[in-house]
């Protein structure tokens, strides 16, 4: 594969790329084009290479989000306290305060949808409960399935 191929089947740029090679985490050859010689990547250690970031469990391949450059930006300050526990648990994930800031937002957010999810399906199991197990009409545990879903 040629460069801007490699990148965009890894889902990063040219440049973090070319540092990956610098690195030495993947080797670059070379091969014949019109012009001049080109940098080609074998796709075989391309591909070992995102399975094993895959495997590592990292939410991004390579420390940055492979996605569209942000719309805006957000910025608030913390209380002194909370700024050093940002630090020292980007630290210990292997991030800076800002990564792992940015994840913590993004993963609560995502967490709103799932809690909605399980609040679902957690209603459905009390309704069989309710009608299998104690008895109630079917009409009586939809009423209080729904009085309990809406919180009154």
């Amino acid at each position: 594969m040629r460069k801007q191929e490699a990148a965009d089947f890894l889902g990063i740029s040219t440049r973090t790329l070319e540092r990956l090679v610098a690195e030495g985490k993947l080797v670059q050859g070379r091969a014949k084009s019109k012009t001049r010689p080109v940098a080609v990547f074998d796709r075989g250690q391309l591909e070992k290479l995102k399975a094993q970031f895959v495997a590592s469990g990292k939410d991004e391949v390579f420390g940055r989000p492979n996605t569209l450059k942000p719309k805006g930006s957000v910025g608030f300050r913390l209380d002194p306290f909370y700024m050093d526990r940002l630090v020292k648990e980007g630290e210990a994930h292997g991030m800076s305060a800002g990564d792992y800031a940015r994840r913590l937002v993004v993963r609560g957010l995502e967490m709103g949808d799932e809690l909605t999810a399980l609040r679902k399906s957690l209603s459905h199991m009390f309704y069989l409960v309710l009608v299998t197990k104690m008895g109630s009409t079917e009409a009586e545990a939809e009423e209080l399935v729904r009085k309990i879903e809406g919180g009154s």
